[in-house]
């Protein structure tokens, strides 16, 4: 039996057209995403190597699991769906004419052609029109991240490190494996987070051109991996893409100093301005680590789940 989104069939505005990505565009979007995130955020958010690393993803294919709205050749939206996570993005110009509704559903049917059972879509949290597209389109409202912040003005404290605790920089042939496995046990604790691929994890960490082992720290025990603090610099600033600590490590500092760790060699290089997203379901205390590292809440994220039937 077929299954069809449960939504209105909303309509593209006269001369707007719609095909999907290529990989020509990838600039194109990234303006697209950052002139959207100066409207909802205030501040550009998206670099380069974010969306590449999403379009390098094992699987995922741009002309099946994207969709580019273009106004007079020029992008007004961008949408995509994969393995249930949904993306969309509509220009502040082009809005509240009917492309968001348009989007929605498009991004509902990949969603469909690619027989996931459930769709979930994010949005900042202050976008109420959004907010609305979303519930009357069957949505339900999910978890939160937030974007958090750290302004370093002066060298941040020095980390203090729990007996026995080693730390050094990362070596790809002989830590990536260990470090995902580390990493994807860790993220299992935090809720309703999917395991990702080696391959996965590679191609959206590894392969991004800014990736820079010399920000990867780890934090050994007896030659043991206890933690890791994957960081990187771009930009935009310093950004913390991966903190993780092993379970039976928790609770004795280990989090905090490898944040202050890669916090202090940020700023030697001449950042000063790091930040990170969490989850609002992490049940590892990640946010409150994160607060006691100095950093601050700077914006929230809510995101949005259908069931598809």
């Amino acid at each position: 039996m077929s299954v069809v989104p449960q939504r209105p069939v909303a309509l593209l505005p006269s001369g707007v057209e719609a095909r999907p990505a290529r990989a020509e565009d990838l600039e194109a979007v990234v303006d697209l995403c950052n002139r959207c995130d100066v409207a909802d955020l205030g501040m550009p958010d998206t670099e380069v190597d974010d969306i590449r690393s999403m379009w390098r993803r094992p699987g995922y294919e741009l002309g099946r699991n994207s969709v580019l709205v273009l106004a007079g050749g020029r992008p007004a939206g961008y949408g995509d769906m994969f393995e249930g996570e949904g993306f969309g993005m509509v220009d502040p110009d082009w809005r509240g004419r009917g492309i968001g509704g348009w989007l929605a559903g498009r991004i509902e049917e990949l969603a469909v052609l690619e027989g996931d059972p459930a769709v979930e879509v994010s949005a900042p949290a202050g976008d109420q029109a959004y907010a609305g597209l979303m519930e009357r389109a069957g949505y339900r409202r999910g978890r939160s991240t937030w974007l958090m912040r750290l302004d370093m003005d002066g060298p941040p404290p020095l980390p203090d490190w729990p007996d026995g605790v080693e730390v050094r920089t990362f070596d790809r042939e002989a830590d990536a494996r260990a470090v995902h496995r580390l990493v994807q046990d860790a993220f299992a604790d935090i809720g309703d987070q999917p395991r990702r691929s080696y391959e996965f994890w590679v191609e959206t960490h590894l392969e991004r051109s800014d990736f820079d082992p010399s920000l990867w720290f780890l934090a050994t025990d007896g030659g043991e991996l206890v933690g890791a603090n994957l960081a990187q610099s771009g930009p935009l600033g310093g950004y913390v893409a991966q903190l993780a600590v092993r379970r039976d490590q928790r609770g004795h500092g280990l989090g905090l100093a490898l944040l202050r760790h890669g916090f202090s060699e940020l700023h030697r290089r001449g950042v000063r301005e790091v930040y990170l997203h969490v989850d609002s379901e992490n049940r590892t205390g990640a946010t409150r680590l994160y607060e006691r590292a100095g950093m601050r809440v700077q914006h929230r994220y809510d995101s949005w789940v259908k069931t598809l039937r």
